[in-house]
């Protein structure tokens, strides 16, 4: 990771600051080196320059390393994935990039957070939309390393930060970041918490922007969704979340209507409406 970006860490369970042991580097990055809570003494680890402030299996990284391999080579880094979309699909994801864009601040003196990276799709880009830091965060072990070899592999990486760590404890100062996005982050269980966080290291004025999906209530989908926690399958939901955790200016926009043709997803199910949507706030 890039060394700069080590004054903004902190606890994910004190949120108190690290003290930082370097066993090597380079003039602009950490590659190898050691993160010590001052308060609850818990240590943490940065392994060839990703900082890991949550715990892995390495069976399950070993398991998917080689399937994450295959997608990145085949489809992320030719960007052969949109053969999978019909016309119509990419112009309201391409609508709905746009919006999520909108939010970043062209300076070098700023500072992006994007959550629940994945292995890069959308991260690619936020790239060009700024001259400034980028730091990417998501929980997964192997994603956070094949998200480091697909930037690498399109040169892209100079300016991000991978963490691995978990969204909704975010392991970083308050208002530290000038923006914050997440493309399809809200589509996990229990992001209100995440939100909370989103606003908590933002800086005032900040803009949050964020996407997800929204089911028609009583289908399949928005049972089966709601039975694992995922709270924001209407608009009402997510708008409303927004203003309680304290966001103003909220905008609420749909790019995408239809009907889920996939029949090896959990979710959405095969036949059920589904609702592309984003949002974004201001602190």
């Amino acid at each position: 990771m890039r060394i700069n970006i080590t004054n903004y860490l902190t606890c994910p369970t004190c949120r108190i600051k690290f003290t930082l042991l370097i066993h090597k580097k380079t003039r602009e990055r950490i590659i190898e080196g050691e993160l010590k809570c001052e308060k609850c003494g818990k240590k943490f680890y940065i392994r060839n320059e990703i900082a890991y402030l949550t715990f892995y299996s390495k069976k399950q990284f070993e398991k998917d390393a080689q399937k994450l391999r295959k997608v990145t080579t085949e489809q992320e880094i030719p960007q052969k994935w949109m053969r999978f979309f019909s016309k119509q699909e990419l112009v309201a994801l391409k609508r709905e990039w746009n919006f999520l864009l909108s939010v970043i601040k062209k300076n070098k003196s700023t500072i992006h957070l994007d959550f629940a990276t994945g292995t890069g799709r959308f991260l690619r880009n936020i790239i060009p939309k700024t001259k400034g830091e980028i730091v990417a965060l998501d929980y997964g072990y192997g994603t956070c390393q094949e998200l480091q070899y697909f930037l690498k592999k399109i040169k892209r990486y100079s300016r991000v930060s991978i963490i691995c760590a978990e969204a909704r404890k975010m392991p970083f100062r308050k208002e530290t970041f000038n923006s914050v996005s997440s493309w399809h982050g809200l589509n996990e269980p229990k992001m209100e918490d995440a939100i909370k966080e989103a606003k908590r290291v933002l800086k005032k004025e900040g803009y949050f922007a964020a996407s997800g999906i929204h089911y028609q209530e009583g289908s399949k989908s928005f049972l089966r969704a709601k039975k694992h926690n995922i709270n924001f399958l209407t608009k009402e939901k997510i708008v409303r979340t927004l203003r309680n955790v304290g966001f103003h200016k909220i905008e609420h926009k749909v790019f995408y209507r239809g009907c889920w043709n996939e029949k090896r997803d959990y979710l959405p199910v095969l036949g059920d409406l589904y609702i592309i949507y984003a949002v974004r706030g201001e602190k």
